[in-house]
């Protein structure tokens, strides 16, 4: 009987793709055709029912991404969703589970019962979630009154009853904001996401407190939507009050937009101003200079919510709430520290 692997290596591509391609998962059409024949060819059938028979369980989890219609699907705008859907993928397809794909809006009256649903129909195993605003984590009360299994993608501070982890956004933002205060940075300016998303407000925070020591002069936030143009108009809605000597963007598109905003006033990176990106994806290395940016480990993070939510099913012992710790990784965007600029000086 052929297996998951089997499609995988006649296809060329891996069991992640496989599991995509057969789930109805974001990947391009020829690939999901091919990933298809492959199963045609190899008489590939996913026995998920003669298992749940015989076992009680359907070996699949659901990953729900939660949107607003006012921004409309933030996550996928950002590299968060793809990542983590690698990592994810490949850690439950190399343990026998597929994975169901949802998203659900929190402006759509059905949500409400849609947790109610998933713990009722039998479908699937667990279910993981990625909320974004903080009204997103009332409708996981059926979730925990039946002790479904689930695990949140969330800022620990936001409910430290859930099952969830952590991406570091808090720690990531307070990394950059030091690395301004060392460059001697005076005049700040943040792009961030939008102002009660999840995300946005850890990095708001930290930032904050990281440059809490420093006392800039000024310090200037712009609430964006994670998107290239979004980072250009708040590019120029800061210039037009002040001129910064540094810029956090709250992700590596809006970084890209400023910095296009930036040259376009005659202002240099990083001669003149530092930037900073988050998400650390493929637009750091083809921005001119390549973008100092956040790395918030989004595979490791998918596979982390896997570990937690395959544990709760299996009945085995699992950290309920556990804190990924990212890392900056520095390019040519951003201006060495204050010291090290004297000591070339001399």
């Amino acid at each position: 009987m052929s297996t998951l692997k089997d499609v995988a290596e006649y296809a060329g591509v891996s069991t992640a793709t496989v599991s995509l391609a057969l789930n109805n998962g974001p990947v391009a059409a020829e690939t999901r055709l091919r990933v298809q024949e492959a199963a045609r060819a190899l008489k590939y059938v996913p026995n998920a029912i003669g298992r749940s028979l015989t076992t009680g369980r359907t070996r699949t989890i659901l990953l729900v991404t939660m949107i607003s219609d006012s921004h409309a699907d933030t996550v996928r705008k950002t590299s968060l969703f793809h990542y983590i859907l690698e990592g994810l993928l490949s850690a439950a397809t190399a343990r026998g589970y597929g994975v169901r794909f949802d998203v659900q809006s929190h402006d759509n009256p059905s949500t409400a019962s849609y947790f109610e649903e998933v713990v009722g129909g039998g479908t699937v195993d667990g279910v993981a979630i990625i909320p974004q605003f903080s009204r997103d984590v009332d409708l996981l009360a059926p979730l925990k009154r039946e002790k479904f299994p689930y695990v949140v993608l969330r800022p620990s501070r936001f409910g430290m009853e859930d099952n969830f982890v952590d991406m570091g956004n808090y720690a990531g933002a307070e990394m950059v904001a030091k690395l301004f205060a060392a460059s001697g940075a005076k005049r700040v300016a943040f792009i961030n996401g939008p102002s009660t998303h999840f995300d946005a407000l850890e990095r708001e925070r930290g930032f904050r407190d990281g440059l809490a020591a420093a006392k800039p002069e000024i310090m200037k936030i712009w609430y964006g939507d994670y998107t290239i143009e979004g980072g250009y108009v708040g590019m120029s809605e800061i210039l037009r009050e002040m001129r910064p000597d540094s810029v956090f963007c709250g992700n590596d598109y809006m970084a890209a937009g400023a910095i296009r905003r930036l040259l376009e006033a005659g202002i240099r990176v990083p001669n003149d101003v530092s930037v900073v990106g988050y998400d650390d994806n493929d637009v750091c290395t083809g921005l001119f200079p390549p973008l100092t940016s956040v790395n918030n480990h989004f595979l490791e993070l998918g596979n982390a919510l896997v570990e937690s939510l395959l544990a709760q099913i299996e009945g085995q012992p699992f950290n309920k709430q556990q804190t990924l710790v990212p890392h900056l990784v520095e390019r040519q965007s951003h201006r060495p520290p204050l010291a090290a600029r004297r000591r070339k000086a001399r």
